[in-house]
């Protein structure tokens, strides 16, 4: 199975459109903007956006990373990509965990509420 390489993030944008925030709900969307070949790589470009609803505020970050593999698993791929919900499912996956990784420390600077929510660790949870 190939590896994915090289995520580079080329672009953040992170505001809060609101003094006071009371409601809000979060939209996660992915685009893929440019995909292609290149030697032994499948070169994904990106934007990831959250949406905090309720005019709230938004972060976009826009990126690029590379997939490692065959010649015929990368041409299958590019071929098959609508079909290939599994390799989408990683692919994205892998651009949340790295995007919202950085967004938590700029959503606090700017008082946008984290784009995750972390559970409630009760004292008979330690120990």
């Amino acid at each position: 199975m190939g590896q994915f390489d090289d995520h580079t993030i080329r672009r953040v944008e992170c505001k809060r459109t609101v003094d006071e925030i009371s409601d809000f709900r979060l939209s996660y969307n992915f685009d893929i903007t440019k995909k292609e070949i290149v030697n032994k790589s499948f070169n994904i470009e990106y934007t990831f956006t959250i949406e905090y609803k309720e005019g709230v505020g938004l972060v976009v970050v826009e990126g690029a990373l590379s997939y490692n593999d065959t010649p015929k698993v990368l041409k299958d791929l590019s071929k098959n990509w609508d079909g290939n919900t599994d390799f989408q499912r990683r692919l994205y996956n892998l651009i949340f965990r790295n995007a919202v990784t950085m967004i938590l420390d700029l959503s606090r600077h700017i008082g946008l509420p984290t784009p995750i929510f972390f559970p409630e660790i009760q004292p008979e949870q330690v120990g």
